[in-house]
């Protein structure tokens, strides 16, 4: 990239920042999963900056492995993905952690902060000290862009992957950002190494094994410890490690946007803004700590900055004055004012706020298929994303659920273990199914397990946005002969029995899953019906109920529809009706109803 003299004031998110902080540090290659709250980096920078290829990848672990094929290649590549793709990617990035680095490799990561359903309670920091890898974390969107490309610049000078921590409120919020709009586009390349292994060659050269010193061996050997202990000491230097000495009774050291929270609250206090989390600058710590006679440590998710501080044998106050999940998972400025501030008001919460379930939009096809489960009593494991929301009270149609791409694996167990005796079945969205359920559909035929599948098929993954699959017929990199067909992948692997039925012929749904579940092999029912968020499907004519014959039982609301609504009426009674705004037509709700009373 080369650098111009025209500059500007933009307002950007910090997705959108970390985009353009990709572009100005020359990244070549960029792949990741989707996932709230950082989904539009790769959106973004695939939109603005085409000459960065971009992908979608299968799931996180193969996106980190994509990213570091690209670094060993010599150019500088982005994996990105939320914490808990970060658990999928956990086995390709330990395995990067150590080892040479040609192109600097860059994972941007988003912890989902703040929410009261989400992964909240998750902290990617703890891969930070488990790996030992640098992680810096902006507070707003301008340092978003800038410790973008410092990331790189530490990955190629202490060869090492780099984490760079979002929360949801850096990448939604807007702010200012300063740019050089002459900038040029240039593909940064380094090649160092002409050769890159794992760190277990690392360590067992570090252990003095036996043969160890043989010159093959050493030949690859990287000392990443050195390169961390060096980066330690250099790091109490980097001006994004902000020391502002001011008052000497409050002193508190934080990261991220809890900063600007914290500021606005304490403007006399003395403060530590780390840019650069880990390692920490510890010259620089001890020097606030002599400063001053109380020291605080602030910070979003887990009490990771505490401890590792704690570590140094420096006392700091945190968590005992600011319990964590599940009492709290980010700060605002009213906590931090209500302990800090003498004769500040005290929170008082909100009260009487109903909380609110998710709901399946109207049309969904996983409405059909709770339906068809909890009518037939058959029990099941469910995914994540969309399926995810048959699991809740309201709707009740799956009895097991984990993380994502897990069904098919936790209904073979199941069914091992009761001598596949009882079927009991597994719910997969395409999303999943290519992330990791194929693994497990696999596993599941290969160990002879009579287990029954239900592919979702809506041709996108639809929770996260409606981003390509490969069996989309759209996406960055989408050409018809390579879009991948799901039966005739579970035909290849082996499996016996395979259906493929629309979601909304509901007696023919029927029959597909009771034919699978009762058939004596395995098998798969491949459910299609395209999102109907993402692709805008034309509607039917819409339903409605017929009050004179309704009878308010409910049955249609257990359905889980978006469209199905309580309302009082004027004589405060309370009516079901249906929307007919959201309305599909797609006609499930009429299936329950014993009274005829839902009509079209």
């Amino acid at each position: 990239m080369e650098r111009g003299n025209k500059f500007a004031a933009k307002m950007m998110n910090g997705n959108e920042a970390v985009a353009r902080g990709a572009f100005e540090a020359g990244v070549k290659v960029a792949a990741g999963f989707p996932g709230t709250p950082s989904t539009e980096v790769m959106d973004y920078t695939h939109q603005r900056y085409p000459d960065i290829y971009c992908e979608w990848s299968t799931n996180e672990k193969v996106a980190v492995e994509v990213a570091i094929g690209a670094s060993f290649a010599g150019y500088r590549s982005l994996a990105l993905m939320k914490t808990v793709g970060l658990h999928v990617a956990a086995d390709a990035l330990g395995g990067a952690a150590g080892s040479q680095i040609n192109g600097g490799l860059v994972l941007v990561v988003s912890d989902d902060v703040g929410r009261l359903a989400g992964d909240d309670y998750n902290d990617c920091r703890h891969y930070g000290n488990m790996f030992g890898l640098p992680m810096l974390e902006p507070g707003d969107s301008q340092e978003a862009k800038d410790f973008m490309v410092k990331a790189f610049e530490i990955s190629e000078e202490y060869s090492t992957p780099v984490i760079l921590k979002l929360t949801s409120v850096t990448c939604k919020t807007n702010s200012r950002v300063v740019i050089d709009e002459d900038c040029t586009y240039e593909a940064k390349c380094r090649e160092k190494y002409p050769i890159s292994f794992s760190k277990v060659i690392m360590t067992t050269i570090m252990m003095k094994a036996k043969g160890s010193e043989h010159p093959k061996l050493t030949k690859c050997f990287n000392d990443f410890p050195a390169h961390y202990k060096r980066l330690t000491n250099n790091c109490n230097d980097y001006d994004i490690n902000q020391l502002e000495l001011n008052g000497k009774k409050i002193g508190i050291i934080t990261a991220g946007t809890p900063y600007y929270y914290a500021k606005e609250v304490l403007p006399e206090a003395s403060f530590l803004k780390l840019g650069l989390i880990m390692p920490l600058p510890e010259k620089k710590i001890r020097e606030l700590a002599e400063h001053v006679e109380e020291l605080y440590v602030i910070e979003d998710g887990h009490d990771i900055l505490e401890k590792n501080i704690k570590d140094l044998g420096i006392s700091v106050i945190g968590k005992e004055l600011w319990p964590k999940f599940p009492e709290m998972t980010r700060f605002t400025p009213d906590i931090i004012e209500e302990k800090l501030v003498p004769g500040a008001p005290k929170r008082t919460p909100i009260k009487d706020v109903p909380f609110r379930l998710p709901v399946s939009c109207a049309g969904c096809s996983h409405l059909f298929i709770a339906q068809i489960l909890r009518k037939n009593k058959i029990r099941a494991a469910a995914d994540v994303t969309c399926g995810l929301i048959g699991c809740f009270p309201h709707m009740e149609a799956y009895d097991l659920q984990k993380c994502m791409g897990s069904s098919i694996a936790l209904a073979h167990g199941y069914n091992v273990a009761k001598d596949n005796k009882e079927n009991f079945v597994a719910m997969i969205g395409d999303g999943g199914f290519w992330a990791t359920g194929l693994a497990g559909l696999t596993n599941l035929i290969f160990n002879n397990s009579q287990s029954t599948v239900i592919v979702v098929d809506n041709s996108c993954l639809a929770m996260t946005g409606g981003q390509n699959v490969a069996s989309s017929e759209f996406g960055f990199n989408y050409k018809p002969e390579n879009k991948l067909d799901i039966a005739k992948v579970c035909e290849a692997i082996g499996v016996k029995d395979i259906v493929t039925v629309d979601a909304y012929e509901y007696d023919n749904l029927e029959k597909s899953i009771l034919n699978a579940v009762n058939a004596k092999t395995n098998s798969v029912v491949i459910v299609k019906k395209p999102c109907v968020t993402k692709f805008k499907l034309p509607k039917n004519t819409p339903s409605y109920i017929d009050q004179d014959l309704c009878v308010k039982c409910g049955k249609c609301i257990k359905v889980g529809c978006l469209a199905i609504e309580s309302k009082k009426a004027q004589d405060g009674s309370v009516d079901i009706v249906i929307n007919q705004d959201i309305c599909t037509g797609c006609g499930l709700c009429s299936t329950v109803c014993h009274k005829e009373a839902i009509k079209q």
